[in-house]
């Protein structure tokens, strides 16, 4: 009886050492919390040092920003006109936020949407007897093949010759605008053009599109919605794709054997080549990827707008694209609420520029503070979780 007694307790004891110890898995919902109230923390106390500016040179920081809102959300072409902005800044983001992933920093985006646009309205103009359902796809194809195209010299240089991108795609930025400029005002301007009135001189552009390659407005899905979009609003279906491209990139990074090659050749290519990734092919796709997308930056104007690429054709969204991935923190859904931010700081800033008289330069240190205080924010905000987490993994332990 004793001898099945001491047989039992040492079983038992040895099923207890067997039986790993669950740790705690910590204040999730709270870290969670704290992820979601970093930006609207970080927008506040940027209103509040922009106040500062504003007190300054005299203005009412209550009314400027009362203003500002009144202006973004108070009428209907407001809210589009805040869309229609974010739309290039989504494909933007995007661009760079897949590079930032693989630790590729990819500041040739302006460079790659512009070529992607020329591309895109040669495709436009010159493929002709094309049904919209064809040539369409055709155009934003070419757009995100030239962007491609035009990414694919930096990360040669990177992978072949160890060129640093961010050097190489800066160069090509500079040479983009050039070639850019040598093929609108020289080789492919259109000099058909009719001057009316028979006075003045034709515009620097290349040849119209055709109708089969512009891109469809947004007002019929807003009315099945019961949305009264204004005529004049230039909001297009490239907002749609824009999101869906997100979410696909979204499940991409998050739940696809190449997307865990990916997150792990950026946290640490060295391992990841241990464990039989080939780094230099996961950078090649990736920056590929960056620059396909940067391609189709360009195209809600192009395609969505103007209908044709000239001299004067929109630029900046490839830097600002680098602002939206930082403040998303390289998050594909949530860059979508980031272009939005930026596009209702372009619009609010419109707004106060005319009605209250602020100066330009106010909403750009409004823009800068916002962007600079949440990447602080949050970069405070993960060392704080990161802390918090070791000193629960190290009481774990102890209770071993």
């Amino acid at each position: 009886m004793t001898e099945t007694r001491t047989e039992t307790r040492e079983e038992t004891q040895k099923e207890t050492r067997q039986t790993p110890v669950r740790r705690p898995r910590g204040p999730r919902r709270k870290y969670a919390l704290l992820d979601l109230a970093a930006p609207v923390l970080a927008v506040l106390f940027a209103m509040a040092v922009a106040s500062v500016a504003l007190l300054v040179i005299g203005k009412n920081p209550l009314a400027v920003y009362g203003t500002m809102f009144a202006f973004s959300f108070g009428r209907l072409d407001s809210v589009a006109a805040i869309l229609y902005k974010a739309t290039p800044l989504i494909f933007s983001g995007l661009a760079v936020a897949v590079g930032f992933r693989a630790k590729l920093f990819n500041i040739g985006v302006e460079g790659q949407y512009l070529i992607g646009a020329f591309c895109a309205s040669w495709v436009g103009f010159a493929v002709k007897g094309l049904p919209a359902a064809v040539h369409l796809p055709l155009v934003v194809l070419a757009g995100a093949l030239g962007g491609a195209l035009w990414a694919l010299v930096p990360i040669w240089l990177k992978v072949k010759r160890g060129v640093h991108e961010v050097i190489s795609t800066i160069m090509l930025n500079h040479t983009a605008f050039l070639l850019l400029h040598y093929l609108i005002a020289d080789v492919f301007m259109d000099k058909t053009q009719v001057i009316v009135g028979g006075a003045g001189s034709p515009r620097v552009r290349m040849p119209l599109m055709e109708p089969t390659a512009l891109m469809p407005k947004l007002h019929g899905l807003a009315a099945l919605i019961g949305v009264d979009l204004p005529s004049h609003s230039s909001l297009n279906w490239m907002l749609v794709f824009g999101i869906l491209l997100a979410a696909g990139l979204w499940y991409l990074v998050w739940r696809t054997p190449f997307g865990v090659e990916l997150r792990a050749v950026g946290h640490n290519p060295d391992a990841a080549e241990a464990a039989g990734i080939n780094p230099s092919a996961v950078y090649f796709k990736t920056f590929l990827m960056s620059g396909a997308i940067a391609g189709l930056v360009g195209l809600s104007d192009l395609i969505g707008h103007f209908g044709y690429l000239d001299i004067d054709f929109p630029r900046g969204y490839g830097f600002t694209g680098i602002a939206v991935a930082l403040v998303a923190r390289n998050n594909s859904l949530g860059i979508i609420l980031a272009a939005l931010l930026f596009g209702f700081l372009s619009r609010g800033g419109l707004g106060i520029q005319v009605l209250e008289k602020v100066p330009m330069e106010t909403y750009v240190i409004l823009q800068g503070l916002i962007i600079l205080t949440i990447v602080v924010f949050w970069e405070v905000i993960r060392r704080y979780v990161r802390a918090r987490q070791k000193r629960e993994e190290a009481s774990a332990d102890a209770q071993c």
